[in-house]
């Protein structure tokens, strides 16, 4: 078993597959830092080729051992540095709603390396409350937190006619990543990043296989492309 240097920037498939061996990986390590694992028991978890779990290691840099397999701590150390779990990354919540405060109360992010460090709205209500020790700041003060704070990254959890507006004002002030729960697709410059979470393409696609798996429905085989 050892390391070496990642070999190219990596996909956004491959970059699932990580998230999914490191959380597969947690709860063996916090038992046993000695723990091993092959690549054949990462497979089934994906249900995939094992063949495609060796290229992933192999690719930030890790190397099993025949008949022992991969340690464990190991891997997970990789995909630590690979996806910057170990640093800190702060970040502004704008939208105090519902969801927004179910993230604000999530207490798992600081494992990943993601530390809220203010919630914003602009309902007078929730303006100088808080929401797990998260004082809501008034969403005129956006520029000003951002700048004191050195944020980089915004988590954006409003209806989707404000998206574009406070994510405008979010790359103005410095942003350089923005998570969005909006159900809308912001136009940033290329040197931000945006990852949307469409919540209704999630439902879209559970809803497409339910149908297809009902009692009784035919089978229809795809159209070719």
């Amino acid at each position: 078993m050892g390391r070496s240097k990642a070999k190219r920037e990596l996909g956004h498939a491959h970059l699932e597959r990580l998230v999914h061996y490191y959380h597969f990986l947690g709860e063996r390590v916090a038992l046993d830092e000695k723990a091993t694992v092959s690549s054949r028991q990462l497979a089934s978890l994906l249900a995939m080729d094992d063949t495609q779990v060796r290229k992933d290691l192999a690719m930030i840099g890790v190397r099993g051992v025949p008949h022992v397999g991969y340690s464990a701590a190991e891997i997970m150390q990789a995909i630590r540095e690979i996806l910057g779990f170990g640093q800190v990354h702060k970040a502004v919540l704008v939208g105090a709603g519902r969801l927004g405060g179910a993230l604000a109360a999530y207490h798992g992010f600081m494992k990943y390396g993601l530390r809220i460090v203010g919630v914003f709205d602009d309902d007078p209500g929730k303006i100088g409350t808080a929401i797990e020790g998260h004082l809501i700041y008034d969403t005129a003060d956006l520029e000003k937190v951002i700048e004191r704070s050195q944020v980089r990254l915004a988590i954006l959890t409003v209806p989707a006619e404000a998206c574009q507006a406070l994510a405008d004002r979010l790359v103005r002030a410095g942003i350089s990543g923005i998570w969005n729960f909006g159900p809308t697709t912001l136009t940033v410059p290329e040197r931000v990043v945006v990852r949307h979470e469409h919540i209704v393409v999630g439902l879209a696609e559970l809803a497409y296989h339910l149908q297809r798996s009902l009692p009784g429905e035919p089978h229809h085989e795809p159209d070719p492309e």
